[in-house]
């Protein structure tokens, strides 16, 4: 299994990179901790970082040999998340097994995702919320780039649901899966 961490966002809302950042009260950076929580799970762990901090990103987690930094290949840069699978996808010639995380998710737990990685075609879901870049799918980059050239369709959601056929994986709410969107859901920052 590929584990694939987001971690190329521009961190707009939440005022600074969020790979890079450390939750107070919790022992790394969110890309340290994202990387620990994956290597148990797979085999090799892909990061996808943007030209802004893959030198940092490099410098937290490359020396790990199961670790790559990639960066968004054009002509299908600046899509988010999807980006992120084309570029991962495109350093695989067959169809592969995907665990993603994204980098704003500090307090899930290793049980967590390796429940996901036991669950094929899942995705993370609360009452409240529909966690899709926690999730577990076998893709291979033709049917990524096929799916974006038939549907001009960029939503996570979407590919998730339509294109990989992907069921919740149901949690009760849990802080566990709230994400840094805001700096204020930093539980711990004072």
């Amino acid at each position: 299994m590929i584990g694939l961490v987001y971690a190329g966002g521009k961190s707009t809302r939440f005022g600074k990179d969020k790979a890079t950042y450390h939750v107070s009260g919790l022992p790394a950076t969110n890309i340290e901790l994202a990387v620990e929580k994956l290597t148990p799970l797979c085999q090799r762990i892909v990061v996808c970082a943007n030209e802004i901090n893959r030198a940092h990103i490099l410098k937290l987690v490359g020396q790990e040999p199961a670790v790559q930094i990639i960066c968004d290949i054009p002509p299908y840069d600046h899509h988010g998340p999807l980006s992120a699978i084309i570029a991962c996808t495109s350093h695989f010639s067959t169809l592969q097994d995907y665990l993603t995380l994204a980098v704003d998710y500090p307090y899930i737990t290793k049980d967590s995702l390796a429940i996901l990685a036991r669950t094929s075609n899942s995705y993370i879901a609360t009452s409240q919320h529909s966690h899709y870049s926690l999730a577990h799918f076998s893709i291979s980059n033709e049917q990524v780039t096929s799916w974006v050239a038939d549907n001009d369709d960029w939503r996570l959601r979407s590919f998730i649901i339509n294109k990989c056929v992907s069921h919740p994986l149901v949690y009760r709410s849990s802080a566990e899966f709230s994400n840094l969107n805001y700096r204020e859901v930093d539980l711990n920052e004072k």
